[in-house]
């Protein structure tokens, strides 16, 4: 659950934040920025990757590592004719070349992937050991590692350092944790750094980018006429992370700019306006796609553009919603009951208020829906399991987006990024809004019964050992898959259901057969005593401590604290899943 809700309270990519406080240049700071939702604290585990590639990670040395990131690369044209000496007949030349792209690391990786492709055998093989090299080397991990630590400790010059280094940064995710970083030392002592101010007018799109999205984050009020001015910058790349910023400001000044961006962005960096447009909308969103080519933009922004000229009153505080806990219970089943109250053999997603209430129910007669996760906009995100597909759904139960998977996904998860997580027995996969898979994992047999994706970019699984009785637990590095920790513990032996994964690394599992709902720590030893329920197969932790369980066999949904049940509710089918929201 903790990880359900640092995705909401992230649902903007680029973050919500509130308070306007820092004045200009010079002036002292009347008024501290609201104290924001926090982010996981990954300040050990950053510094284990640092430490990994040989740095203190105490700050400067850090500066130092993106000062010589940012000295002078070859041109896009430079780096293209390396890949085509990969196949030339001079050997010398061939390994000058390699030796020069795996010093170039990922700001290399366009030309590499073009060389996928040609038609020389020997720059296709080199290229691919390459990209695993680099893939190897984990660059885009380090950066964003060494971003994040630079954020916390504030070391002099940090911001200077950040901006030089950002037109260098090949990885959206690094981008991000760039931008992010500089809205923490945007300002010292209340005062704005002078760099920031003068990248508001750089010549690089991402360096004015980056510095509007960090005096928004700063809270700088004084500079906000400044930050407004880049909503019309002729680079769509500066409108849109500005605007995105400047979402929790509840300015409507925004809304109309979110609307042109959907004619000009791809699929990829649409979600969090769509998301945005869609919690202002509520009800009355114009039920219109994003869609697939110009003229499906253009007929989606003028839907929205028809709705914004049309609504007289927009409430901005919708956008902070993600933030607040709503005590809503969403519930998955199976209704195999047929006669008086039952409908007999059909998948059931529905939520309860707090006292009980249905307030909204999907009925899919075919699918088999295992799995899901209520989103921003009022749409659900469904796992599938007999159609090989997972979905978007709103609340009539309407298809907005969906995925086919070539199996049968029991799990799904949505990334703060948009990209959606999806496991299956032998496979795990990432994709995007565009349906492209951005990532895989295979398995040699079908023995996945938990995974999950977690904000640090790991992926969590557990696999059944049948020969032996029991499961391993699985952490790994999803760039380069290396699994980075293991251990043993009882078997799971019901597929549909979930897992906790809890901010100190814990984990909490469900055990169906042996009648239990057991945490384990990070060594795999068993914490505190296991909560004893008949059958039970998915587990959530909540804000408050207690633990939701589901009990399959018995219908039930409970709600624990510590040992001691609080809650539940009885339903009306068998029962794959619960979560609070």
């Amino acid at each position: 659950m903790f990880y359900q809700r640092f995705a909401l309270a992230m649902f903007v990519c680029l973050g919500l934040f509130t308070g306007w406080g820092v004045t200009q240049q010079g002036k002292d700071v009347k008024d501290p920025p609201v104290k924001q939702p926090a982010d996981a604290d990954t300040f050990k585990d950053d510094l284990k990757v640092v430490r990994e590639n040989g740095f203190k990670g105490d700050g400067p040395d850090l500066l130092e590592y993106f000062r010589k990131k940012t000295q002078k690369q070859p041109g896009p044209k430079e780096v293209t004719a390396m890949v085509k000496l990969l196949g030339d007949e001079d050997f010398a030349a061939r390994e000058r070349a390699f030796t020069a792209l795996v010093e170039l690391g990922s700001y290399a990786m366009d030309a590499i992937k073009e060389g996928e492709s040609d038609p020389d055998l020997e720059i296709r093989k080199r290229v691919a050991d390459l990209k695993h090299r680099i893939e190897l080397k984990a660059e885009p991990t380090l950066q964003v590692a060494a971003a994040r630590i630079v954020a916390k400790l504030k070391p002099a010059g940090s911001a200077e350092r950040l901006l030089e280094f950002l037109p260098f940064a090949k990885d959206p995710m690094v981008v991000d944790e760039i931008c992010k970083a500089l809205g923490a030392v945007a300002v010292v002592q209340g005062r704005v750094e002078p760099i920031v101010l003068k990248s508001l007018e750089d010549a690089v799109p991402i360096k004015r980018a980056g510095a509007g999205e960090a005096l928004a984050r700063a809270g700088a009020k004084a500079e906000l006429p400044l930050v407004k001015k880049l909503l019309s910058d002729k680079d769509v790349t500066v409108r849109y992370r500005v605007c995105m910023a400047m979402l929790s400001l509840e300015d409507k000044e925004v809304v109309p700019v979110m609307i042109e961006l959907l004619g000009e962005l791809s699929p990829n960096q649409l979600w969090p306006v769509e998301e945005a447009l869609l919690r202002l909308a509520g009800d009355k969103a114009p039920a219109v796609g994003l869609g697939n080519d110009p003229a499906g933009r253009k007929a989606c922004r003028d839907a929205w553009h028809k709705w914004y000229t049309g609504e007289k009153t927009i409430d901005m505080t919708k956008l902070s919603e993600a933030n607040v806990f709503l005590g809503y219970t969403l519930i998955v089943q199976h209704n195999n009951r047929i006669g008086p109250g039952g409908t007999g053999n059909v998948g059931e997603i529905f939520e309860l208020d707090k006292e009980k209430n249905t307030r909204w129910k999907i009925t899919l007669p075919a699918g088999y829906p295992v799995d899901a996760h209520v989103l921003a906009g009022s749409r659900v995100l469904v796992a599938e399991y007999q159609a090989h597909k997972v979905t978007e759904r709103d609340l009539k139960g309407d298809v907005k987006w969906e995925y086919n998977c070539g199996g049968n996904p029991f799990s799904v998860q949505r990334l703060t990024n948009g990209n959606t997580f999806i496991a299956m027995q032998a496979r795990l996969v990432e994709v995007d809004r565009n349906k492209n898979e951005v990532w895989s994992y295979q398995r040699p047999v079908q023995d996945i019964m938990r995974a999950k994706k977690l904000p640090t970019g790991e992926v969590v699984m557990i696999t059944n050992n049948p020969n032996q009785g029991n499961a391993m637990y699985l952490r790994m590095d999803s760039r380069t898959k290396e699994i980075k920790k293991s251990f043993t513990i009882t078997a799971v032996q019901m597929l549909f259901g979930s897992m906790e994964i809890l901010p100190n690394g814990n984990i909490i599992v469900p055990h169906y057969n042996n009648q239990r709902v057991v945490e384990y720590n990070e060594s795999g030893a068993q914490v505190g005593n296991p909560i004893q329920i008949a059958w039970p197969n998915s587990v959530v932790r909540l804000p408050n401590g207690n633990s939701l369980v589901t009990s399959y066999n018995q219908r039930q949904v409970y709600e624990f604290n510590g040992n001691q049940q609080v809650w539940n509710y009885q339903t009306d089918g068998i029962v794959f899943v619960a979560r609070r929201r």
